[in-house]
């Protein structure tokens, strides 16, 4: 025979089952949209979280280098750090599977008609990019950086409206950067007038973790999180469609 269960029984478990929800400290840094410290989200931040917490997780962000989290997930003092790129597991740290793209673009005027096939092509131009952009790109950028008009910079915000404004005929930035701060107050903001340049390869982000165990979890997790795209909606929510 059914016997209904009190009211109070019932949400006595369902507080007691959040109250006891296992609590994980995620390392990041502050980079927008990626990981943005103000807001306590980006990209990268969120859909690890969403992920965690559809996994029964509690998750609180900290804030650091990507240097320090990374010892930190090692030593066991904090349980994940994002995004991390080009490791492999070791004791005390084990990857995801990706979790985000991070696409370095060149971008250009359209209307300059510049034909940039492959990263020498850049040889001669007036380039702007993220500091220490020579030390991620290869031989070939570097000849590049020393046979043109080349400027690092870490005021990545400025980088759309300077080759707006003719200051400059190419910006090498990751794609989503270049959007976020091209659309910060606008997200139908004309893109059109942008000529992309995808002659770099994409670097894969993933999170690491202490306990390979919730790596697992994480990851079977992770799989149909990506399938139904959820994670797009995080992405055009900073950068629009």
């Amino acid at each position: 025979m059914f016997t209904q269960i009190p009211l109070f029984i019932f949400i006595s478990f369902f507080i007691s089952s959040v109250c006891h929800a296992q609590k994980l400290v995620i390392s990041s840094d502050d980079a927008p949209p990626h990981m943005i410290q103000e807001t306590n989200g980006g990209i990268d931040i969120e859909i690890a979280r969403e992920v965690l917490q559809e996994l029964g997780y509690s998750v609180t962000i900290r804030y650091s280098s990507l240097a320090r989290g990374k010892l930190d997930v090692e030593h066991g003092r904090i349980d994940a750090v994002t995004p991390t790129f080009f490791e492999k597991d070791r004791p005390g740290f084990y990857v995801s599977s990706p979790t985000v793209t991070y696409k370095p673009t060149v971008f250009t005027l359209k209307s300059r008609h510049h034909k940039i096939n492959k990263i020498l092509d850049l040889a001669g131009h007036k380039i702007i990019t993220f500091q220490g952009a020579t030390g991620y790109f290869g031989t070939d950028f570097i000849r590049v950086s020393k046979n043109s008009e080349y400027r690092e910079s870490y005021s990545m915000e400025k980088f759309p409206e300077l080759l707006l404004r003719g200051r400059y005929s190419a910006v090498v930035v990751d794609y989503y950067i270049f959007n976020y701060f091209y659309r910060m107050n606008d997200k139908n903001r004309d893109t059109s007038i942008f000529q992309i340049h995808a002659v770099i390869p994409p670097v894969k982000a993933c999170v690491g973790f202490h306990d390979i165990n919730i790596r697992d979890q994480f990851n079977q997790k992770l799989l149909g999180y990506l399938d139904q795209k959820r994670d797009r909606l995080i992405i055009e929510k900073y950068i629009g469609k």
